[in-house]
């Protein structure tokens, strides 16, 4: 009986690391193929932030 116990763990476990495992191939994939467009929209709202950031901590 006491290897009942342990034998789920190792299947949570499992499953676990291929929950995780995919989550981040999915991820990497997924921000892998942005347009050009996008990349300049991202740049320009991320130099934005720190320009308002910049302007408060003052």
């Amino acid at each position: 009986m006491e290897y009942g116990g342990q034998s789920i763990w190792a299947v949570l476990v499992t499953i676990g690391v291929i929950v995780l495992a995919s989550a981040m191939i999915y991820g990497l994939l997924r921000n892998r193929n942005r347009t050009v467009t996008e990349k300049v929209v991202t740049e320009r709202a991320t130099k934005e932030i720190y320009r308002q950031e910049d302007r408060d901590a003052t």
